[in-house]
This record gives structure tokens, sequence and C-alpha cells, in this order.
């Protein structure tokens, strides 16, 4: 059994405990884990490093005036005199756990609230490229005066509702003593005069073929009317002829009306487009529209390419029968890419938001 006076020793001889060990101690019996009580106690102690904790309960749980102090151990009175001074750092510590015990509260909102359909991944941006290309390709076939190619005249080509004539590309015929020249101006000026709008007025205007551009543009409508007006008046009082006439200006107007009838399911089809573009534009980048609109963006694009491809369809099923050797233009061809783009942008925006 050891002496009064050996204990007594031994007590001198032991050093107190630290400041910073005496804190740490007390973020581990309020039940912290070691590294987050490290984490707090070198706040204020940034050079501590901890030691063994003692087994016993730190001193914080009880409080000061309880805490026993025999009345002969002068040597404990820096202890119990130094407590109160440690309170400060204990009482702060709730404080400083408060964010670790408000984080799942704070990220937990987050991670309830919905993503915006859609989103920045290569396939929807494909979609989007697609979709814009559909559209710039509709609004090209729709102006475009190349639909019918006329292969027995190659500077002769239609539009849905337009025809278009290039002079330059006259040839001459020497057997007839005509020079590629004289077929030139012969062109101009005939093709100035039947493709105007009033006739009359043109022919009223007397221009030489210098003053005319090589290539003329004219509405097919006012070609037909024109052409028969110059040939009935050729043929005055045959009644058979003008009846021939009247029939063949009738099927020459069939070929406007196609084209109007096609134009209007390609304009269907360029709204379509530009609709499914700011749709699936806006849902790559994360945007909402209104109603979430952008969630029907691969709709609005496969729409858009069925009608552009209906259009092609439609008008091509009205255009009359004749015995003129045609093709299809690069109006046509252009079209039809488009739609096969606007159907492709709406699939790869289907496989993405699958």
């Amino acid at each position: 059994m050891i002496s009064e006076k050996t204990s007594s020793s031994i007590r001198g001889k032991t050093p107190p405990m630290s400041a910073a060990q005496d804190y740490y101690n007390q973020v581990l019996g309020m039940g912290h884990s070691p590294e987050n009580a490290l984490a707090y106690t070198r706040q204020h102690y940034p050079d501590f490093v901890p030691g063994v904790a003692e087994a016993v309960a730190p001193p914080v749980l009880a409080p000061v005036s309880q805490q026993p102090v025999p009345a002969a151990q002068p040597v404990a009175q820096p202890a119990v005199s130094a407590a109160p001074a440690q309170a400060a750092p204990v009482a702060a510590a709730p404080a400083v756990a408060a964010p670790a015990a408000a984080a799942p509260s704070t990220y937990a909102p987050m991670a309830a609230t919905p993503l915006p359909a859609g989103g920045t991944t290569p396939m929807m941006w494909g979609a989007v490229a697609c979709i814009v290309f559909a559209l710039l390709l509709s609004m090209a076939g729709q102006f475009s005066h190349s639909w019918i190619v006329d292969n027995e005249d190659e500077g002769s080509s239609f539009g849905l509702t337009t025809v278009r004539v290039d002079c330059s590309m006259a040839e001459g015929d020497l057997s007839d003593n005509v020079t590629k020249e004289a077929a030139v101006d012969e062109c101009k000026v005939m093709a100035y005069t039947l493709y105007a709008e009033d006739m009359e007025a043109a022919l009223a205007e007397n221009l030489t073929a210098d003053d005319i551009d090589d290539v003329i543009v004219g509405q097919i409508e006012d070609v037909c009317d024109n052409t028969y007006a110059y040939a009935s008046a050729l043929f005055v009082g045959n009644e058979s002829v003008l009846a021939d006439l009247a029939e063949d200006r009738d099927t020459c107007l069939e070929t406007p009306a196609a084209g109007s009838n096609g134009g209007i399911v390609l304009w269907l089809g360029s709204i379509g487009a530009l609709l499914g573009t700011v749709m699936l534009a806006s849902g790559s980048i994360g945007r909402s529209l209104p109603a979430n609109a952008e969630q029907h963006g691969k709709w609005a694009g496969m729409a858009a390419g069925v009608l552009m491809l209906l259009a092609v369809l439609v008008w091509w099923i009205l255009l009359p029968d004749t015995d003129t050797d045609t093709s299809a233009g690069m109006g046509v061809w252009m079209t039809v890419l488009g739609g096969v783009l606007g159907l492709v942008a709406g699939v790869l925006a289907f496989l993405d938001q699958k």
C-alpha cells in the first residue's frame, strides 16, 4: 500500500493536463468522434497533438461547484481554478457543431429538387443540330425555283409556284442560221414578256435584249395566262385550236395549284421545325418553358419531319401529267433531307429522354 508521502510525491511529479488536451477530452465526452474532436480542438489550439485519452469521464460533465477537491491537496487547486477558464470553449463547442448538425437539412432539399428536363448531352445537342438544319432546308426548299428541272431545256426550271429561266444557256441553231448570241437575245425578250405579271405593260416598255438580265423569274400562273393570250391572238376564229389552247392553259395551271398545296404543308413543317428548335434547345440547356413544353420537343421534331415529307408527296401527286421530259430538282431533295433530319432529331431526343 502506497504511503501518503509517496502518493503526494507522485502527484507532485505528474504534469497537469494541458488546456488543449482538456478541451479535446471534453469534446470527446460530448459524443463526438476523435476526428471531429481533433478538428474542433485545432480551431483553438492549432498545434495540438492528442495524447491518450483518459478512460474516466471528462471533468466538464460535472459542475465545477460539485467537483470534490480535497482540502489537504493544494496541488489540485490549479485544476479547479482552471475549470472556469475552460468552460468558455466548451460552451462554444455546440456552436461549432451547429453547422454539422444543420448540414442534412441544407442538402436534403437540393437532393429532392427535380432536375430540369433534358441536359447538355451529345445526343441532345445532335438533336438540336438536326432540327436546326431541317428548318433551314425547309425554308430553302420553300423558296427554291428548282423543284422541276426541264431536261429538254437546261436553263428552265420550276419552283412550287415560280418559273425560272437562264437565257445565257440558250443554244443557237446553225441549221437555221441562228447564232448563240441571237438565241440568247430572243430568249430574254420573249421570257421578259411571257413572265411578266402584266404582259401588255411589259410590251409597252419596248426593252431591248441589252436591257434585260439573263436570269428571269416569274409566276407559273402568269406564264400560263400570258402564253394562252399570246397564242390565242394568232388563232382567232379557229375554235378547235382555241379549245386546245384553253385545255393546255388549264393543265398548266394545275402546276402552281399543286405547288400551293404542297407549300402550305411545307410551311406547317417549317413552323413545327421552329417550335422543335426552341423546345429542344431549351431542354438541352436545362431551361423550362411554359407548361414544360421543352419535354415535347421530340414530338415537334418528328411532326416537322413528317410534314416536310408529306409536302413533297402532296405536291408530286397533284402535279399534272405532261409529255415534257422533267426530273426532280434541288428543291425536292433539300426538302426531303430536311424531313429526314426532323425525324432523326425527334428520335435522338426521344432516346436521350428515355
